[in-house]
């Protein structure tokens, strides 16, 4: 195992025992499906630095309609190592999705899109099964 490789898994494995799931903040997160249907989504408020660094990890997995949200998002990426199961990326701005990536654990690096400014952590297949698509709104 290189250094680096070592180093970003020890720094998890401290994040991991500072930062407990739930998170003390929730938000309740309703999206609007281009038929009308409307699918509501609990979600944990990733607010605080360490709380945005830590997302999922440490979850061995969420309930179907639990995830984690988070704001600010900047352009850096999302990494997936550490993660236990696929996500949905539901990237969103103001009020409409704008894309969204399903990630596999440890897989590849995920990049928003321009003008993210929400980032909405779900079940690898949810936005499928729910029949949520890029352009809906919440």
């Amino acid at each position: 195992m290189n250094c680096q490789i070592f180093i970003s898994m020890k720094f998890i494995e401290i994040l991991n025992e500072m930062v407990t799931h739930p998170f003390p903040n929730s938000k309740k997160i309703t999206f609007k499906t281009e038929n009308g249907e409307k699918v509501s989504v609990n979600c944990e408020y990733a607010n605080t630095p360490e709380e945005k660094m830590t997302g999922v990890l440490g979850l061995d997995e969420m309930g179907e309609f639990n995830g984690v949200i988070f704001d600010g998002v900047s352009s850096s990426y999302y990494h997936m190592k550490g993660v236990k199961f696929p996500l949905d990326m539901v990237f969103c701005n103001k009020n409409k999705i704008l894309d969204i990536r399903y990630a596999e654990p440890n897989g590849k690096n995920i990049y928003p899109p321009k003008g993210t400014l929400y980032n909405i952590e779900l079940n690898g297949g949810f936005c499928d099964k729910h029949n949520i698509k890029k352009g809906d709104n919440f």
